[in-house]
């Protein structure tokens, strides 16, 4: 079944979208460069914000898998 669109809307309205999407590269509050490997905003039944990303090294290459709730780049 899913989540409702009225429960997403109202809640993107509020709290906001999606932070970030499988495969963008962008900067958690540590700082260092990521890479965004897995995850999603949306869950089966709610707001789920769970991602899996990898550091990018210094010449594009990728650290090992971590994981956490996603946060506003």
């Amino acid at each position: 079944m899913g989540v409702a669109p009225w429960v997403r809307k109202l809640t993107e309205d509020v709290i906001g979208g999606p932070p970030f999407a499988v495969g963008d590269v962008v900067r958690p509050p540590s700082g260092r460069k990521v890479k965004i490997v897995g995850g999603r905003y949306w869950g089966e039944h709610g707001l789920s914000n769970f991602w899996e990303w990898r550091e990018v090294k210094r010449g594009g290459k990728l650290g090992p898998l971590e994981s956490g709730y996603g946060w506003r780049p």
